[in-house]
């Protein structure tokens, strides 16, 4: 979760305002294709989303009046969401992400037009722009350096990629035609990185997966007195086909093969090989790793992902600005009887005053 201290207030204080009586507002920033600032759109309704699991993470779409654009182009004109908090210092601004606008479709009735646009994240440059020669990249090349390389010929310059010493084992080749995102993507997994994503500025993101055990809370939602959850949360339980053996395995004709493999094995775990009392296999190659202990890392961390399938649940709660990429909080939830932590999936807000947020989440498991 994004850090929400500004204009004198500390995060603990923005968040203790967030949950509070409040007054919000919702705003655009109209940019031009090089994110130069154009104008400010005020009277603008839609919604905006975040899919940890989709290739292009953050949607949105928007309707705006006509007036308010009339004379712009807006070919590949770009939106800068904002969710506005009044505090007692004024109006404070969060930023939701930036988004390229498709073509709008017109509407009108009595007499008002309005535009109506879907809009990506900036990951959707890397998914248009595709490879017009093979890409070579030689045997000891840097992956962080490779991905840096390619985010910048794509024209993509807000860049916050975590930096590794991992090289590349085997040389190479991507085919033509193989879309930048796809080959970005396939080399931030063989660092065991996590996925190239868009923040809340439009910065493009990423850093070394770390297990979801291993992370701190970050926030709380608590069915108390203050809460801000809403009626409706459902949960899900599922074992059916949960693997407790996972399998990856690299075969290269010019190296010598590579191969992990973790076993559930735990006696606390009702997905173990011991409590189910049979294996459940998953077994799948990978293109590339740069060594054995990546590999590792990576195979348990299928494993993980693998499991928190079992334990999800949909919860809807009052609008917060702060939520990013798989976001770990922890939920008290009195009349579902839960009290755990949670990886965030997916996220989703109503860009309007008294609009709801929806979050599927992920029960932390230990395996």
């Amino acid at each position: 979760m994004y850090d929400l201290s500004q204009n004198g207030y500390t995060d603990r204080q923005i968040k203790k305002l967030l949950k509070e009586n409040r007054q919000i507002s919702f705003e655009c920033d109209l940019l031009n294709s090089q994110e130069k600032y154009v104008k400010t759109l005020h009277s603008i309704k839609g919604n905006v989303s975040f899919d940890a699991g989709a290739e292009i993470m953050g949607t949105a779409s928007f309707s705006m009046a006509e007036k308010e654009v009339q004379g712009i182009n807006l070919v590949d004109a770009r939106l800068a969401a904002y969710m506005l908090l009044l505090s007692p210092a004024g109006w404070i601004r969060f930023p939701l992400g930036v988004y390229i606008m498709t073509s709008p479709q017109i509407s009108s009735s009595e007499g008002h037009t309005t535009y109506n646009v879907d809009c990506y994240d900036k990951s959707v440059i890397l998914k248009e722009d595709k490879l017009t020669d093979r890409l070579y990249i030689p045997q000891g090349a840097k992956y962080d350096q490779e991905v840096r390389s390619i985010l910048a010929i794509a024209g993509v310059t807000k860049v916050s990629i975590e930096g590794s010493n991992l090289t590349v084992p085997n040389a190479l080749e991507f085919e033509i035609g193989t879309d930048k995102l796809t080959v970005v993507n396939d080399l931030l997994y063989a660092i065991n990185y996590n996925p190239l994503h868009f923040d809340r500025t439009g910065t493009a993101v990423s850093e070394r997966y770390i297990v979801p055990s291993g992370r701190r809370a970050e926030d709380e939602y608590l069915t108390d007195e203050l809460s801000i959850i809403r009626p409706g949360a459902s949960r899900k339980q599922d074992l059916y086909n949960v693997p407790n053996v996972i399998i990856r395995y690299v075969e290269n004709p010019d190296a010598a093969p590579l191969r992990s493999e973790y076993i559930n094995d735990s006696v606390d775990s009702i997905l173990s090989t011991v409590r189910r009392g049979r294996k459940i296999v998953d077994i799948e190659a990978v293109d590339d790793i740069a060594d054995q202990k990546t590999l590792d890392d990576y195979t348990r961390r299928v494993a993980v992902e693998k499991s928190q399938i079992n334990d999800s649940m949909s919860l809807t709660t009052a609008l917060m600005p702060h939520h990013g990429y798989k976001d770990c909080y922890f939920v008290r939830h009195d009349k579902m009887g839960m009290a755990e932590k949670y990886i965030e999936s997916s996220w989703s807000m109503e860009f309007a005053v008294g609009g709801s947020m929806t979050h599927n989440i992920k029960r932390i498991t230990l395996i």
